[in-house]
């Protein structure tokens, strides 16, 4: 049949061009993906930056539970006042009156801190406590992110 030194082509198995491989990719999705990764990196900045400057509104909310006297309620609201309003501004309130003047408080409670303030017996009652707690709670609540 076949003569010595005759070779059958490779037909049979025809030759194949490269597989396409998958590195690099086209330019559009290194673009693209560089731009979600800075958007990414943008937003978690943003969030970052939020929560470092929400850091006070964390510690005075972590204060609430804690029994103060009118001394130490008084002294706290000063910190939050003095971190969204002026020094010289906060410093000029020089009784307890007009200190909390910003506050919301219910008139009774502000009488007695203002009452107690700088006084021996300045402790409030636990129903009067717990709802000066709840005052200032829903006070932090509302005041602006700084």
């Amino acid at each position: 049949m076949l003569e010595k030194g005759f070779t059958v082509p490779a037909l049979a198995q025809p030759a194949l061009p490269p597989s396409p491989s998958w590195f690099p990719l086209p330019p559009g999705w290194l673009v693209l993906g560089a731009l979600l990764l800075a958007v990414v990196a943008v937003v978690l900045f943003f969030r970052y930056a939020r929560w470092r400057r929400n850091r006070w509104r964390r510690e005075a909310q972590a204060l609430l539970p804690a029994s103060h006297s009118v001394d130490g309620w008084l002294n706290l609201i000063k910190q939050v006042l003095l971190v969204h309003q002026p020094r010289a501004a906060v410093s000029q309130s020089l009784t307890a009156e007009s200190l909390l003047q910003p506050v919301p408080l219910e008139n009774d409670l502000r009488q007695q801190l203002c009452a107690r303030y700088c006084q021996r017996d300045n402790q409030l009652a636990e129903a009067d406590e717990s709802r000066l707690r709840r005052q200032l709670a829903s006070w932090l609540k509302e005041l602006p992110d700084v």
